[in-house]
């Protein structure tokens, strides 16, 4: 007791409360940058591990594969054929594959689909082979869809689908069925079969283990690298042993393998820039997964996202480039990972479920990299606090802090900010709710399309920046009355708000670390708006600048028209560490270039296909991005825009009392 009475006596002294407290901004911002620099710091040496395997089972590339140039003639005959007949109607490439995939011995069938956005029919043909020595409670499972992700035709992909559906069928090595699906896109006809396949589908092959899904929409014999994309939406990522088993397998048929869209040229490279690239191409393809589609009509996935929710370690394996590696050589990739799988007497459990990959042999695992999100979300649980002391009232910057004025004047103010924090936030959920309504009313399809822009730029982003400039207008033609009491409301509402938002933070932080921290940190302005009297022209000015900084339908302008320029960051890291002056030249020259030819209407219609994909998220893919904006971020943004308008003289009213006493 002594000693504490010692310590208490010596924070007396030196006045350390007062001082903490009129520094809880600055550390609000130092807790951000403390996470920004945890980031930074993961890719450094000694910070990170390689990837091994942790289950032995798996024994990857210890067979030899007989998928090799023998196996052409079959794929360049199927290639052909399907070439061919790419034009026809959907139903009757299906046919076509239903008519081979029973030559060769499976049991096939087709789901009916009518896509509730165009109206579109597009069954999805699916072809089973049970496994003689399986116990037909397990299946592997192919994917082939008929156009990859940018909408073009996958005649590689499918070809080589049929023909290794062929080769499979004659070994007989498989404890576990093998099901091959030709979906006509990998994105909401693929969902809607791997839903159908857990709930209503009567012809199975058992639980689905592992899957992967094949593109390749080149006709040319040969392939460069393989591209890898495993994120699937609400954080979900598969086992890290099934890619650790793809990238050696890759690397043992002596051709490399790119993660988040690494460039060829950078693919032999492993320095600190490099992995810091990967790092947050990771971070970004994780916190957007299923929502930055790059078309309407057909694809826009990665194709494992589907399987999100199921418990499926799902793979996608692009072939990019027309390389020196023949087609076969991607063929005994996927052939390698099935045996992998085959061995296997149990569901993937060893290795790692949340990880950050900083390359095809570089990992960071959770407990890691969690602080960093753990930092950016505790910025606003000191923001909060800041607000409840009073350091938002620009009255109170100079003044000497007393605990008075943690206590309202009345005891209905906090009962009055909570009322007007819930009813902000009963608004907010009803109005996602309603525009989540309208994609199960209008088809997302050229007819709509003005619509959609107009629900995009008129109803959420112009209105939005509309509003954040209210706080500046306020003080010109708006003024509510000075009082103690108001003065309470605003300090609790804007604590209460930024609280919850920093709880709701913490509590996504865990299960989808990526969104958690881009939010946090594009969010961050709004631990810094203040309120105060309605002269102070300049803190008003701070504030609108703020709110419009930290507005989610802003970053969904933000984030929409970045998706549409094809932005490389690994340019800028190769300009940052080759720098010269004519690669910094030739840079500026292709921005011109760029800025010369792009299309501003294509550019504009970034927005909205986000928009979109973010309100039709949860009923397409079960993705809670949007709902866990309605109930976290945009309340939080609203109830600081409240806040920032209201107009006061001095934040504890001490003052005041002070000379009334005298």
């Amino acid at each position: 007791m002594a000693l504490l009475e010692y310590v208490q006596r010596k924070i007396s002294r030196f006045g350390l409360v007062p001082r903490l407290v009129k520094s809880m901004p600055k550390i609000s911002f130092l807790l951000a940058l403390a996470s920004i620099l945890w980031l930074v710091v993961l890719p450094i040496e000694g910070q990170f591990r390689n990837t091994y395997i942790s289950e032995n089972a798996l024994m990857p590339s210890q067979a030899y594969s007989f998928f090799r140039e023998s196996e052409w003639n079959f794929l360049r005959g199927y290639r052909d054929e399907i070439y061919k007949h790419r034009e026809d109607p959907l139903e009757e490439r299906n046919s076509m594959l239903q008519d081979w995939m029973r030559e060769i011995g499976y049991k096939t069938a087709i789901l009916n689909y009518t896509n509730p956005q165009t109206g579109e029919n597009r069954p999805t043909l699916y072809a089973i082979y049970h496994a003689p020595k399986g116990d037909d409670t397990e299946a592997i499972v192919l994917v082939a869809p008929w156009h990859t992700r940018e909408g073009r035709f996958n005649i590689g992909g499918t070809g080589l689908g049929v023909s290794l559906a062929k080769y499979f069928h004659r070994l007989s090595i498989w404890a576990k069925n093998i099901i091959v699906v030709f979906p006509e896109d990998g994105q909401d006809t693929l969902r809607n079969w791997v839903n159908a396949y857990h709930t209503s589908l009567d012809q199975t092959g058992g639980s689905i283990l592992s899957a992967i899904v094949m593109e390749y929409p080149s006709g040319a014999d040969g392939i460069d690298y393989i591209e890898l994309e495993y994120a699937g939406v609400n954080g979900q990522l598969p086992n890290l042993d099934i890619l650790n088993t793809a990238a050696l397998i890759t690397d043992h048929e002596g051709m490399r393998i790119s993660i988040h869209k690494t460039p060829r040229g950078q693919l032999w490279a492993t320095d600190y820039s490099s992995r810091l690239t990967t790092l947050l191409h990771a971070i970004f393809d994780y916190a957007t997964a299923g929502l930055l589609s790059p078309s309407r009509s057909g694809g826009g996935g990665s194709g494992c996202e589907a399987f999100s929710g199921w418990n499926v370690q799902a793979l996608t394996l692009r072939a990019v480039g027309d390389g020196d590696h023949d087609i076969t050589t991607y063929g005994r990739v996927v052939e390698a990972v099935f045996r992998s799988v085959n061995n296997l007497l149990e569901k993937f459990h060893q290795s790692y479920f949340f990880y950050l990959l900083l390359g095809p042999t570089f990992f960071v695992s959770i407990g890691n990299y969690l602080p960093a999100s753990v930092l950016a979300a505790a910025s606003f649980v000191v923001g909060s606090a800041s607000s409840l002391l009073g350091n938002h009232n620009v009255n109170n910057a100079h003044m000497q802090f007393s605990p008075s004025l943690i206590v309202p004047s009345t005891s209905i103010s906090p009962m009055v900010a909570l009322l007007c924090f819930f009813t902000v936030l009963s608004a907010s959920v009803l109005a996602g709710i309603r525009l989540a309504d309208v994609t199960n009313n209008f088809p997302y399809d050229d007819l709509h399309k003005e619509l959609y822009a107009q629900l995009t730029y008129r109803v959420c982003i112009i209105p939005s920046i509309v509003l954040s400039l209210w706080p500046t207008l306020s003080s010109y033609f708006f003024r509510l009355p000075k009082s103690k009491e108001i003065n309470d409301v605003a300090r609790f509402l804007n604590a209460f708000s930024l609280f919850c938002f920093a709880f709701t933070l913490i509590a996504l932080l865990v299960f989808h670390f990526s969104l958690s921290l881009l939010i946090s940190l594009v969010s961050l302005p709004l631990v810094f708006v203040r309120y105060g009297p309605s002269c102070d022209k300049n803190t008003r000015l701070r504030s609108t600048i703020f709110l419009i900084s930290s507005c989610p339908f802003v970053w969904l302008f933000v984030l929409g028209i970045f998706n549409k320029t094809d932005f490389e960051l690994d340019r800028v890291r190769n300009l940052i560490q080759y720098f010269q002056m004519n690669l910094l030249r030739k840079e500026i020259q292709s921005v011109i270039d760029w800025a010369e030819l792009v299309d501003i209407k294509q550019l504009l219609e970034g927005p909205v296909d986000l928009l979109y994909s973010l309100i039709s998220g949860y009923s397409r893919f079960q993705n809670w991005t949007w709902l866990f904006i309605v109930i976290s971020w945009i309340p939080a943004w609203l109830c600081t825009l409240i806040v920032s308008c209201i107009d006061v003289e001095c934040g504890d009213f001490e003052v005041d009392e002070e000379k009334k006493r005298r």
